[in-house]
């Protein structure tokens, strides 16, 4: 019991002592020694505990002074990032080089002032080329069914019995229409012939000769036709010839009849104004052409009619053509005299 007395009293003294000495406290912190194994008997001062002290060689725990890095150096990554090679690190990747973004130019109001002035002009534009591409395609097909008629009216013959305004048309589109032409003729002439002979013979009497000239005579428009056309005046003359020689065929001659005369050189004569037209064409065209022989030709049918007593045949025709030979012997550049 004692003891315990005892024992607090010496630690009430040592509170009062240490908390009652404030020099002794200053000192104590201030002086405080920089490793707890360094020996209590040297004396520290103020200055000497502030100042730096080298490590002891024995001391366990001993701080190394490493060289720092300046302030702001790259540190590696944990994640393997600038070089750093961890755990996790990822493989270094080469950057991607950018396409350079290139700059608009800044709008021109006058460019988008014209261009939204003329957009109603170009859109009109753009219907009128769209109608006229709609417009082409239509008149294409239409010249393929035209060229469909043609055909099928030249099948059938129907060449010369064609209106004005369709004949023209096929003879400008169509190649080879003299000949095609003339050879729709030639049949059709030929047809009519035979059925006015059959035609008399089925009567047992003579057609007069003004009905069989009238019925010769609604060839000579298509043979007209024909000679103005390339190469047609060639046919033209032959299918002229052709509507006298079917005529004379007719019989007749030998009657007398005054009208029947009268009616056959009526017809003659058309002929012979149709034939000097063609003939001056045929002309105009240089082919070569056997003239002398056709005078003969006509001269030998005029003489046969003279016995008869039908008479002229031909005679422009014959003075035109006698006329025409004259110029070839002249020297060149003599106009013809028919002009």
């Amino acid at each position: 019991m004692s003891f315990f007395k005892r024992l607090s009293r010496t630690r009430t003294d040592s509170y009062v002592e240490d908390y009652g000495d404030n020099k002794y406290r200053d000192e104590k912190y201030e002086a405080r020694p920089t490793s707890s194994r360094r020996t209590n008997s040297q004396p520290t001062t103020p200055a000497t505990a502030l100042a730096p002290t080298e490590p002891d060689s024995k001391d366990m725990y001993s701080r190394q002074q490493g060289p720092q890095e300046a302030y702001g150096a790259t540190r590696g990554l944990p994640n393997g990032v600038n070089g750093s090679t961890g755990h996790n690190a990822l493989p270094p990747m080469n950057p991607v080089p950018m396409a350079p973004i290139k700059a608009e130019p800044m709008p021109d109001l006058l460019t988008r002032a014209f261009n939204e002035a003329v957009r109603p002009y170009s859109d009109k534009i753009e219907q009128l080329e769209s109608q006229i591409a709609d417009l082409q395609s239509y008149v294409e097909q239409m010249e393929q069914q035209r060229a469909e008629v043609h055909s099928w009216i030249d099948k059938r013959g129907l060449r010369p019995d064609v209106p004005p305004s369709i004949a023209k048309v096929m003879d400008s589109t169509t190649p080879d229409s003299a000949n095609t032409l003339n050879a729709q003729l030639d049949r059709k002439i030929t047809i009519v012939n035979f059925d006015l002979h059959r035609l008399q013979d089925d009567l047992n009497d003579s057609i007069s000769a003004s009905h069989f000239a009238s019925a010769m005579s609604k060839f000579l428009p298509d043979i007209t036709r024909l000679s103005s056309l390339p190469t047609g005046p060639r046919y033209a003359f032959d299918l002229i010839l052709k509507l006298g020689g079917n005529l004379n065929s007719h019989g007749g001659l030998d009657t007398g009849d005054a009208s029947d005369l009268a009616a056959r050189r009526d017809f003659y004569g058309k002929l012979d104004q149709a034939m000097e037209e063609v003939v001056r064409r045929r002309f105009q065209e240089n082919e070569e052409w056997a003239v002398q022989r056709e005078i003969k030709r006509i001269e030998k049918t005029a003489a046969y009619l003279r016995n008869f007593g039908v008479e002229p045949y031909f005679p422009g025709t014959l003075d035109l053509m006698r006329r025409e030979l004259e110029y070839r012997g002249q020297p060149a550049g003599t106009p013809p005299r028919y002009q």
